[in-house]
């Protein structure tokens, strides 16, 4: 599909059917989602499934997105590592040598984790919230390119996820998304000219 076909495609979907989604679709369209860019191909992202505990994960939604991911077959929790050092290390380690060379692996193992050690804590929350957007936007794409609705949630307490899903402290939840089929004749919301968006100097 062609990538504008699949941006028209791609609509937010907020009812779901009862259908249930195939965890091989799910995995796939993850492992699309993870070929993102990153900020020094840091890749902090973690990826929570939620099947079982979606009755739990939906009490902490706000407002409408309680019914949402109630009702949601699947919700995908996408988290943070805010440990950014210890990543670093993880992509050396994981990659090593049949993937780096020497120059790389110590990038990893030393530059990059004496780097973010002079972060502050407003960079950090800024740096992984931009590495959080750009993995989200492949991810529901990569599901609209196999059929499969979506959205993105913001509204929910982030405060309480990780207790709930058993997750470590370290991880910093970013976003819900919902995800699953909808017999729904779904509408493209409006968006502004492209030239009220484009200023030349």
């Amino acid at each position: 599909m062609k990538f504008l076909e699949l941006n028209k495609k791609r609509h937010t979907t907020k009812q779901f059917i009862d259908k249930p989604v195939d965890p091989k679709d799910v995995r796939t369209a993850i492992e699309i989602a993870t070929l993102a860019p990153s900020a020094h191909n840091i890749q902090p992202w973690k990826f929570v499934v939620v099947r079982e505990k979606n009755k739990e994960l939906a009490k902490l939604a706000y407002g409408t997105n309680f019914d949402q991911v109630s009702e949601a077959p699947v919700t995908i929790v996408l988290f943070s590592d805010t440990d950014l050092p210890k990543r670093a290390r993880k992509i050396a380690r994981i990659g090593g040598a049949k993937n780096f060379s020497e120059e790389q692996l110590q990038y990893f193992l030393k530059n990059l984790p004496a780097e973010y050690t002079r972060y502050n804590e407003q960079q950090i929350s800024d740096y992984l919230a931009l590495n959080a957007g750009l993995v989200a936007m492949n991810l529901v794409l990569a599901l609209t390119d196999q059929g499969i609705g979506s959205n993105i949630i913001l509204g929910f307490d982030k405060s309480k996820v990780n207790e709930v899903l058993d997750i470590d402290a370290r991880f910093r939840p970013e976003l819900l998304i919902t995800v699953g089929y909808t017999d729904k004749k779904l509408e493209p919301s409006y968006r502004l000219p492209v030239d009220e968006i484009i200023e030349k100097r």
